[in-house]
C-alpha cells in the first residue's frame, strides 16, 4: 500500500487577487465525495464484522453451557452425607455412578508411611552446627530404589537433609529434622505396606549411631532400637457394607463409586461410621435451569438482532461531519447507523429455528416413553395463548415436575439429555432423532452457529467474503487518496503558473506605464 507523502506547494494569489487555497479546497471537496462514500462503506462493513464476532463470542460461551447437558455426571450428580459425629473420622463423596443407599464403613487401620526416627540429637539450640566429623557414604533404600548419598566432614543437619532429599525421586525416601522434638526422621513418600525405609553407613563411621542416633544394624522386619519407627509402612484396613475386610494402600480411595478419605487413626480401637448416598436433585435442577436461563438470554438477544430496524438514512459519519457534531450527537447518530447490522441473517435465523425444533422433538431409542421429551419432565415453551408467539421459543421450567422426574427415574432423565446419536465419519450427527437434548443443542450451536459465524469473519484457512470486501475497500481508498493528493498538487501547480504569468504581465504593464510617463 502506497503512503501519501507529497505536500502541495502553497501560493498566495497576490497576482490574481484570488483565494487560491479556498478554490482548491472547494474543488477537492467535490473530488473527495467518492472517497468518503467508500470510507463509509468500509466503516459499515467493519461494524458488521464486529457484530458477527460479538455474536460468535456469545454463541461460544453458550456452547460451553450446552455441553453441561451432554455429560451424565451433571445429570446423575449424587451427594453423600454422614452423621456429624463421624465427620472428623471419615469424609465420603459420591460419584455420579454411586448407587443410592446407606453406607457402613468399619476402619481397623489407616494407611501409614514407613519411617525411621532418631533419638534426641541435642542440637535444638544450634541446629546449624556440624554433625559429620568425617566423610561418610549413606546407602538410602526405599520403595523406588537405592541411592548412595555422600556426606562430607563438617556437614550440618540442613546439608544432610538436603542431600538425602535430592535423591527422593529415585528412592522414595524423604528426610526431615524437627527442631522442636530435636529428632531426625526418614519417611517414605508413599503410604502402604509396600513402602519401606532403610539407611546404612557403607563406611562404618559413627555418623548413624552416635551423631544421627539411628541404629547401625537394621533390617526391614524389626522395630528400630531408636524407638519410634518401623521399616515398612502399613495398608489401611476397611470393611464397606460388611462385604469383608480389604487392604488399601492409601487413606484416600474409591470403593463402590464412593470416594473415601480416612481422617482418624483408630489405633487399637476400630471404629464404624454410617452414611448415605442420594441423588443430588438440587444440584441437577440448578444445572439444568442455569443452562436454559442462558438459552433464554441468548435467543432473546438473537431475536432482537434479527428484527432490529435498519435506518438506511443513517450512514457512518465522515471525518468532516464528525468535526461539526458534539460527542453526544455522534453517539446518537452511530446508534442508529449500527442498528440492523444482523437483521434477517440466515445463519442466525436458521440456527435459532433448528434449536427450537429439536428441543421440542421426542428422543427415540431411550427405552422409555415416559420420559422421551422435555415436556415430560416439565420443560416447555410458553403455554398456548394468543400471545405465546411473542415469546419466540423461550423455555419455561416446571421445577416441581422436573424434581419429581429426577427423583423417580434419574437414569431415564439422564438418557433424555445425554444420549448420543448416530454420527458420520466426520464425527457429526447424521440424524437428530436418536440424540439426547443436550447432544442436539451442543451440536447445533457448535456446527451451525459458531462454525457459521466464524466463516463470516475468518481470515484463515480461507478469507471470508466480508474480509475480502474490507480489504478491497481499504486498497481502493488508499489508491484514491494517493490520486487525490496528485490532483491537489496539480491544481496548485496550475494556479502557480497562472500567478506567474499574471505577475509577468503586471510587471510588463508597469514598465510600459513608466515609459510613457517619461515622454
Amino acid at each position: 500500500m502506497r503512503e501519501v507523502t507529497l505536500m502541495p506547494t502553497r501560493i498566495s494569489g497576490l497576482g490574481s487577487g484570488l483565494d487560491i487555497d479556498n478554490l482548491v479546497s472547494q474543488m477537492m471537496q467535490a473530488k473527495r465525495v467518492p472517497i468518503d462514500k467508500m470510507s463509509q462503506k468500509l466503516t459499515g462493513l467493519s461494524w458488521q464484522r464486529d457484530a458477527y464476532r460479538d455474536m460468535n463470542t456469545d454463541m461460544s460461551a453458550f456452547m460451553k453451557e450446552a455441553q453441561k447437558l451432554t455429560l451424565s455426571s451433571n445429570i446423575m450428580a449424587k451427594k453423600a452425607s454422614m452423621a456429624t459425629s463421624d465427620s472428623d473420622k471419615v469424609k465420603i463423596t459420591a460419584t455420579p455412578n454411586a448407587l443410592n443407599g446407606n453406607i457402613t464403613l468399619n476402619v481397623t487401620q489407616i494407611a501409614k508411611s514407613a519411617s525411621i526416627t532418631s533419638g534426641s540429637l541435642g542440637i535444638t539450640a544450634n541446629p546449624s552446627q556440624a554433625i559429620a566429623d568425617t566423610n561418610a557414604t549413606l546407602e538410602v533404600t526405599g520403595e523406588l530404589g537405592v541411592q548412595n548419598v555422600s556426606i562430607q566432614a563438617g556437614d550440618n543437619m540442613g546439608r544432610i537433609v538436603t542431600k538425602i532429599n535430592a535423591e527422593s525421586s529415585k528412592t522414595g525416601v524423604k528426610a526431615i529434622y524437627d527442631q522442636i522434638s530435636d529428632k531426625f526422621t526418614l519417611v517414605s513418600t508413599q503410604t502402604g505396606a509396600a513402602a519401606k525405609v532403610h539407611i546404612k553407613d557403607l563406611d562404618n563411621t559413627s555418623l548413624l549411631k552416635d551423631k544421627l542416633k539411628i541404629a547401625t544394624t537394621l533390617d526391614y522386619e524389626t522395630t528400630l532400637d531408636a524407638g519410634t519407627g518401623v521399616g515398612y509402612g502399613k495398608d489401611a484396613k476397611v470393611n464397606l457394607n460388611n462385604t469383608g475386610e480389604v487392604s488399601v494402600r492409601t487413606n484416600s480411595f474409591t470403593m463402590n463409586d464412593v470416594s473415601i478419605v480416612l481422617l482418624a487413626d483408630p489405633g487399637a480401637t476400630p471404629y464404624t461410621v454410617n452414611g448415605s448416598v442420594t441423588s443430588d436433585v438440587d444440584t441437577v435442577v440448578s444445572t439444568i435451569k442455569g443452562v436454559f436461563d442462558k438459552y433464554n438470554e441468548l435467543i432473546e438477544k438473537v431475536n432482537d438482532k434479527l428484527s432490529e430496524q435498519k435506518y438506511r438514512n443513517y450512514v457512518p459519519l465522515t471525518d468532516s461531519q464528525r468535526k461539526e457534531m458534539s460527542e453526544s450527537d455522534i453517539e446518537l447518530w452511530e446508534d442508529k447507523a449500527k442498528s440492523g447490522l444482523l437483521r434477517g441473517d440466515v445463519t442466525l435465523s436458521s440456527g435459532l429455528e433448528k434449536m427450537r425444533l429439536y428441543l421440542s422433538d421426542a428422543v427415540s431409542g431411550t427405552g422409555s416413553t415416559q420420559y422421551d421429551s422435555l415436556a415430560d419432565i416439565g420443560i416447555t415453551t410458553a403455554p398456548s395463548s394468543s400471545t405465546a408467539y411473542l415469546e419466540k421459543g423461550k423455555i419455561y421450567i416446571d421445577e416441581q415436575k422436573l424434581r419429581q422426574a429426577l427423583t423417580d427415574n434419574p437414569d431415564q432423565v439422564t438418557d433424555l439429555f445425554t444420549k448420543d446419536g448416530t454420527r458420520g465419519s466426520d464425527g457429526k450427527l447424521t440424524t437428530f432423532s436418536d440424540a439426547g437434548i443436550g447432544s442436539r443443542l451442543y451440536e447445533i450451536v457448535k456446527n451451525d452457529l459458531v462454525s457459521g459465524l466464524t466463516q463470516k469473519t475468518q481470515i484463515v484457512p480461507t478469507k471470508s467474503y466480508l474480509n475480502i470486501q474490507i480489504d478491497e475497500y481499504t486498497k481502493n481508498i488508499s489508491a484514491a487518496e494517493y490520486a487525490l493528493s496528485d490532483y491537489e498538487q496539480g491544481l496548485y501547480s496550475k494556479y502557480a503558473a497562472m500567478e506567474s504569468a499574471l505577475n509577468k504581465l503586471n510587471s510588463q504593464g508597469s514598465q510600459l506605464a513608466s515609459f510613457f510617463q517619461s515622454k
